[in-house]
């Protein structure tokens, strides 16, 4: 079933043409460090934003994850020249501007821009804010 939806998924994505990326890793509970692969794309001019895979990765350099994220968007079929936009969050190795992800990529496609993911930078100015307890505890009970 997950191959047939991701087939459709990369299917409806061709047909868009261009496309973001959205990408974010972790630790699981096995103590893998994961890399949760998305695309955003504009279809019948609506955004719409589709979880792809998630990838395991051995090393968070900024060259080694980006290459770990084009190495596997070219193996799942996408056109990597056809990739408009870049979205993490604001860890050095995802966000620097020599040595990140977003850097390294944006040298190979020029016209993927990099922004930095604003989920997170909501998360951030909720969970550190003092000023803002009212919105922190709606937040916390709404997630």
């Amino acid at each position: 079933m997950g191959d047939a939806i991701q087939k459709q998924i990369l299917s409806d994505i061709s047909q868009c043409k261009y496309f973001s990326i959205l990408a974010d890793e972790t630790t699981d509970v096995s103590q893998t460090e994961q890399l949760s692969l998305s695309v955003r794309c504009i279809k019948d001019t609506k955004v719409h934003e589709e979880f792809l895979c998630f990838v395991p990765v051995s090393s968070t350099t900024g060259k080694d994850v980006a290459s770990t994220i084009l190495t596997h968007l070219s193996q799942l079929g996408l056109n990597l020249e056809h990739m408009r936009g870049q979205d993490y969050d604001g860890a050095s190795n995802m966000s620097g501007k020599y040595r990140g992800v977003q850097a390294r990529e944006k040298e190979l496609y020029p016209l993927a821009l990099y922004t930095r993911c604003c989920n997170h930078v909501l998360n951030l100015v909720i969970s550190t804010s003092s000023q803002l307890p009212v919105i922190r505890n709606a937040m916390a009970t709404t997630g």
